[in-house]
């Protein structure tokens, strides 16, 4: 009677076996976090959407997303890549608050020259130009001819500049402290005033 060879395999080498799953390849994953952060900074901080946009699917993608922002690897290329966007643009601390300070300080009367004619647009100073929102010239026709100009001038918010500069400015904190006066009281001593404005003893 001769012999029979089976041959065995470890659960090691059956892992080694195993087909890598379609879209799970290290140089894959590796893609798609990079897609996610770049959508992610693209799409003004929307996770969900900069998931999908890395190929994730829709179904599952709030929780990929949520998952990925909490990632330590990507969480320091998200700060990475807005310091070099920031270095790049200039978009530093200063230039965001004077931005604001020239929407907030804006003065419509800096458009015009003196007879009340508007100014052309190289006319006008740095921080009147860079208050404005939109600048549209259009020709007005008579008969197929140009009879003449109108212009447009579309400037800056002002209140919603305002609210921005006070949040950062952190008035809206002081604010808040001094529309709340009771704030900081206690429970018991809040509860004796109003035994007292009730007439109770």
């Amino acid at each position: 009677m001769g012999w029979r060879w089976v041959r065995t395999e470890t659960m090691a080498t059956k892992k080694a076996k195993q087909k890598v799953k379609a879209g799970n390849t290290q140089e894959v994953v590796a893609a798609r976090r990079k897609s996610f952060v770049e959508a992610y900074l693209a799409n003004g901080g929307n996770a969900t959407q900069a998931a999908i946009s890395a190929g994730y699917s829709e179904k599952t993608a709030y929780s990929a997303g949520g998952r990925l922002l909490k990632d330590v690897e990507i969480s320091t290329q998200l700060q990475q890549r807005r310091a070099k966007l920031a270095e790049k643009y200039e978009l530093t601390t200063e230039s965001v608050i004077r931005s604001l300070a020239q929407a907030v300080h804006f003065d419509p009367r800096k458009l015009y020259n003196h007879d009340g004619t508007l100014k052309p647009i190289q006319d006008l100073d740095d921080d009147t130009a860079a208050a404005l929102a939109g600048f549209e010239v259009s020709e007005d026709k008579s008969q197929g001819a140009v009879v003449g100009y109108t212009k447009k001038v579309k400037w800056l918010d002002k209140n919603t500049a305002r609210e921005q500069a006070m949040k950062h400015l952190g008035l809206y904190l002081e604010d808040n402290k001094q529309k709340s006066p009771l704030e900081g009281v206690s429970r018991d001593t809040l509860k004796l005033i109003a035994e007292k404005l009730s007439g109770r003893k």
